[in-house]
């Protein structure tokens, strides 16, 4: 695996901004406590990070952001700085499923292996995206995709126990799903450097150019690493 010693991740997908550098072995990070405050916020936090790494822009030597699907907005807004930070300092990029992150983020707090992801895409459809994490991967279950709401029936197990449901969007499983489901958990980008490291080794940069919010990420980042 390609050594990348300074790496910074942003996660502006869901109603909270978050970025995190990673230098070394050591994570530093900065969360908004409020909403929607992506735009107000991000450029500071990502200064605040470098200088307290005591690092400079050009000494970044990897950029990961979740591009999506997600919140219109914050998606532009991360994927904006992002793209800028690589333009001007030719620092690789790695895209990452926003789902996949937020998958995750439920696979460490709740150190459940099968997680099911159901967001809110709004005019009545959902993104949905089903995972499962072992130590050395990321498997997908089911193929991220968009759905109506109408249709979520047809992707989840209804009796099963092994699957934890995570999102915004569970409110739509009430009537299917009783137990093993958890609504208020959002992405952090200090935990994004698993998915990161596993997307490293496939090897999935992409050029500065390349990186735009995806409103349905495909399954390529996660396939098995030998």
């Amino acid at each position: 695996m390609n050594y990348f010693k300074n790496i910074l991740a942003i996660e502006t997908s869901g109603p909270f901004c978050s970025v995190a550098l990673r230098s070394g072995e050591e994570i530093k990070s900065n969360t908004t406590e409020n909403e929607n405050e992506h735009g107000l916020v991000i450029l500071d936090f990502i200064e605040d990070l470098l200088s307290r790494s005591n690092l400079k822009k050009d000494e970044l030597d990897l950029i990961a952001v979740s591009n999506g699907p997600g919140s219109f907005t914050g998606l532009r807004v991360g994927c904006s700085v992002a793209q800028a930070l690589a333009f001007a300092n030719n620092i690789p990029l790695i895209p990452l499923s926003s789902l996949a992150v937020l998958a995750h983020q439920a696979y460490s707090k709740f150190e459940k292996e099968n997680i099911f992801v159901v967001t809110n895409a709004h005019m009545k459809e959902l993104y949905i995206g089903s995972y499962q994490f072992k130590k050395e991967e990321i498997k997908i279950l089911k193929k991220e995709r968009l759905i109506n709401q109408e249709d979520l029936p047809n992707y989840i197990h209804i009796n099963s126990k092994d699957t934890f449901y995570v999102g915004n969007g569970i409110r739509f499983l009430q009537n299917f799903v009783d137990k093993n489901a958890y609504e208020n958990i959002f992405s952090k980008a200090s935990n994004m450097f698993d998915l990161i490291d596993f997307a490293i080794k496939q090897k999935s940069y992409v050029d500065a150019e390349e990186i735009s919010p995806n409103y349905l990420s495909g399954e390529d980042h996660w396939k098995k690493t030998n």
